[in-house]
């Protein structure tokens, strides 16, 4: 009985590490197989400096907050956590995160998911912004 254990574990010695290694190299293989293009280029133009703010990954959050990937400094009319543009399959879309001076887009004040469109005028508190596609 001890010589079947021992020669199964002498088996399992050698197969698990090649098991492993199939395991990675097909993981590996998906991820190379299903890569998903990269967004559209989008970018915020700011209406007062003319700074622009590229659109670099498919969700993007702007606020007061230095952790927000757009930092609008300085406005004390900008919630810390203020909106979220993020890239769906219709297109950019903006969501105002529950912010005291709302979400503007084109004048008209949002509450839910807005489409953006090329040359739209966002507005968070009193900082405005051109969406440009």
């Amino acid at each position: 009985m001890e010589d079947i254990v021992s020669a199964v574990a002498e088996v399992a010695r050698y197969l698990m590490p090649i098991l492993g290694a199939i395991v990675l190299l097909y993981c590996a293989a998906a991820l190379l197989r299903h890569r998903f293009p990269s967004p559209e280029y989008a970018a915020l133009v700011d209406e007062k400096t003319g700074e622009v703010h590229e659109m670099t990954f498919w969700e993007m959050s702007l606020g007061r907050s230095p952790t927000c990937d757009v930092v609008i400094d300085g406005d004390m009319t900008v919630s810390r956590f203020h909106a979220v543009i993020a890239r769906r399959a219709k297109g950019w879309t903006v969501i105002d995160t529950y912010s005291k001076t709302g979400t503007f887009v084109n004048g008209r004040r949002i509450d839910k998911k807005t489409i953006l469109e090329n040359g739209d005028t966002l507005t968070f508190g009193s900082a405005t912004y051109r969406f440009r596609q």
